[in-house]
């Protein structure tokens, strides 16, 4: 049976962040340069890492690769990596290999864009020195290599925090063991104010609402149900309805939460209609939906909760819907 890449994406992600042993996540945002045969271009990078142990880790990143004549392209990666530390852990190398699902916004000859979708390898390298107990900087260069898309290498340097629950990095401080430790993720709703960005070499915007019910599934798995309404940025007029599923997990006891997640998006486009029915009206039409999410308990009920999705069509309609919210929560946990 063929599984879906979004699929295999969503099992490889509930690996690192939902029943990992370990808590010590690494998150870094990085900016830099990127060439191509072509030209070259800015980039941007936020990697977030996992040490299962001194020598090994896996890194969930989302990679921009900015902007060169009849490409806008960018995507999320998935590698294992090799570790290496150094001087008394408080330097390490890093070398990794993985898979690269990328989206690709490229002209037509209509004057129109095409949005293509495809996976690539990808291979990096980085260095990172660690200035504190928390902080670290971080230089990193990727190579992505798809067979029928252009071939990029992108270097670019950024700063980090360490994630876990001890202080440093070091030997024999990688992470709690979480036999005893299963976070639920508590009732919550949220209502939402952002941006939506449809992916055409215009990037056209429009402002964007959504709201949000979360309710924890099991440790480390989230359920939501969702409405997005993406605003009117003149090509495409949609809202719908989100069902996800998620791996998330939480840092300093609780107080902060990331997470992604993957489900169906069942939309209407009033400017782009699939079919109508016997009245006129636009029926509703299904594409995936891939967020990513961080959120920071304010009090024991008030929550503040960032989201950035991306909606994948197959009428070259892709868009990213970046939302900020309050949220409240419920069940009675200790705050």
């Amino acid at each position: 049976m063929h599984v879906p890449t979004s699929s295999r994406i969503f099992l490889v992600l509930v690996a690192l962040l939902g029943v990992s042993r370990l808590a010590a996540q690494e998150l870094t945002v990085l900016g830099g340069n990127m060439t191509t045969d072509t030209g070259s271009s800015y980039t941007f990078e936020a990697d977030y890492r996992q040490n299962f142990t001194r020598y090994a880790a896996g890194s969930v990143s989302y990679i921009n690769e900015g902007h060169v004549v009849g490409h806008h392209r960018d995507g999320t990666a998935f590698e294992l990596m090799a570790r290496l530390p150094l001087f008394k852990d408080r330097f390490a190398l890093t070398a990794g290999i993985g898979a690269y699902y990328y989206y690709d916004t490229v002209p037509v000859a209509n004057g129109d864009t095409l949005n293509l979708h495809g996976t690539s390898p990808i291979y990096t390298v980085s260095a990172t020195a660690y200035l504190s107990n928390r902080w670290y900087l971080r230089a990193m260069a990727n190579r992505i290599s798809p067979s029928h898309d252009i071939q990029t290498t992108t270097v670019s340097a950024g700063l980090g925090f360490w994630f876990g629950r001890d202080l440093k990095p070091t030997k024999g401080k990688l992470g709690d063991n979480l036999d005893v430790y299963h976070y639920v993720t508590d009732p919550e709703f949220t209502l939402f104010v952002g941006q939506s960005i449809v992916n055409t070499l215009f990037s056209e915007t429009a402002r964007a609402y959504g709201a949000e019910y979360r309710q924890g599934l099991a440790p480390h798995i989230d359920g939501t149900a969702s409405f997005i309404y993406e605003g009117d940025p003149e090509i495409i007029r949609r809202n719908g309805l989100a069902l996800q599923v998620w791996a998330v997990n939480t840092f300093h006891n609780e107080r902060v939460s990331v997470g992604v997640g993957l489900g169906p998006y069942i939309y209407i486009d009033r400017k782009n209609p699939r079919t109508t029915n016997t009245l006129g009206n636009s029926s509703a039409a299904l594409a995936p939906l891939v967020s990513f999410t961080v959120a920071t308990r304010l009090t024991e009920h008030w929550v503040v909760r960032l989201v950035f999705n991306r909606v994948t069509t197959n009428y070259n309609r892709d868009a990213d819907v970046l939302l900020l919210g309050l949220g409240y929560r419920w069940g009675g946990r200790p705050g």
